[in-house]
């Protein structure tokens, strides 16, 4: 089933997880983020840190083999708000790239140029559901992470847009659905090169092992007590390198030698590998080794292609190691963006010093548990991530 989610784990585990989700919002932090204007319906979704796998979620590898990836969802978001325009025309405005665009009721979307992303999700709609023709919609964007720095925020955008104008039209539509339709805006609509793990990541939230094949993908929440997660957060430090990549450029090259090169597609079964290897470590809390198992998997993810580190990467890199940390990656595709690190936590301040002295600033952040999530005006969101 093309785009369903099933369930690894039996329906007592699911619950468990479920149940771990605040359905109700406190009131100390309002939504939405300053940067999006009133709106009566608001959609956030998480961007991530994928921490195996990757590169298995690309049709060029799970299509042959089955792909498999590990990931958590955090606490820095991916906004839309919504509301009904007043000619019936559509508006489209992003705060991140400073363009606003308007079209008259009937218009023709052009699913080009920075907003192609928000034009390819009002054209889905428009195709689908009457009422978004005869009331319109001005949307609004705002991602609390800068665009191409490997945490998913454009696959995130996909999510919060497609949840937005669900919501906006009536449309029932689960995380599942979120995601799917997500994957076929960007990968199919837009033709990016790109894998199904973000989306997935960013509409179910949470610690998950994620698996990929030709019938379908499959989310399996870890399940992981209180304390753990709790251990694994205090032991994860995300760094900024300054530096946005070209993931476009890397994952289409990644693509073409993925089938046309036995050494790469070897290569892809040993990441796999060491990500189910990541799973049981978590699963048994022996954190220290997810760790040691990040390192084998970013120096075996290096040899997929140059592009993916540098000099100056593999220096930072090799610092934080110096100081302490026991194992780490860029996240993402590679070639920049942001360096995520696993360190015990005596040795975490040394590691913050290290890198700090390279000039590279922390991005603090948190597990998002929730998902993808859709809001009414002045409702409160839950607590923001740490240096909000």
């Amino acid at each position: 089933m093309s785009g369903s989610v099933m369930r690894m784990m039996g329906d007592r585990d699911v619950r468990g997880v479920q149940s771990s989700v605040t359905t109700q919002l406190p009131n100390s932090v309002r939504y939405p983020p300053a940067r999006l204007p009133a709106c009566p319906t608001y959609a956030r979704a998480p961007v991530r840190i994928s921490f195996g796998g990757g590169g298995t979620d690309l049709a060029a590898y799970y299509a042959r083999f089955g792909g498999f990836v590990v990931s958590a969802a955090i606490a820095r978001y991916c906004s839309v708000g919504i509301r009904a325009s007043r000619d019936g025309g559509i508006g489209i405005e992003s705060a991140d790239y400073g363009v606003r665009e308007g079209f008259a009721a009937g218009e023709a979307l052009p699913v080009a140029g920075p907003l192609a992303l928000p034009q390819a999700a009002v054209e889905w709609f428009l195709e689908r559901e009457p009422g978004l023709r005869e009331r319109g919609a001005e949307l609004a964007l705002a991602s609390e992470v800068p665009p191409g720095t490997g945490l998913g925020s454009s696959s995130a955008m996909a999510v919060a847009l497609v949840r937005a104008l669900a919501a906006h039209t009536g449309r029932a539509l689960d995380a599942a659905g979120a995601a799917d339709l997500a994957c076929r805006l960007e990968i199919g609509r837009l033709g990016m090169p790109i894998g199904k793990q973000d989306q997935y990541a960013s509409a179910f939230g949470g610690i998950n092992a994620i698996a990929f094949s030709p019938d379908g993908v499959r989310v399996t929440p870890l399940g992981l007590p209180a304390g753990v997660v709790a251990a694994l957060d205090e032991r994860l430090l995300l760094f900024s390198t300054g530096r946005s990549r070209a993931a476009a450029t890397i994952l289409r090259q990644q693509q073409a030698d993925t089938v046309a090169s036995p050494a790469v597609a070897e290569s892809l079964h040993r990441i796999k590998a060491l990500a189910h290897e990541m799973v049981a470590a978590l699963v048994d809390a022996d954190l220290d080794r997810f760790g040691r198992l990040l390192d084998r998997g970013w120096r075996e993810k290096k040899g997929l292609s140059g592009k993916i580190s540098s000099a100056a990467i593999d220096g930072w890199y090799e610092a934080a190691r110096a100081a302490g940390a026991l194992g780490g990656k860029i996240a993402g595709a590679g070639g920049g963006g942001f360096l995520l690190l696993y360190c015990p936590p005596q040795r975490r301040e040394a590691v913050r010093a290290a890198l700090a002295g390279c000039g590279l600033s922390e991005l603090p952040f948190a597990f998002d548990h929730a998902g993808a999530r859709v809001f009414d005006a002045g409702e409160a969101r839950p607590a923001a991530a740490p240096g909000d």
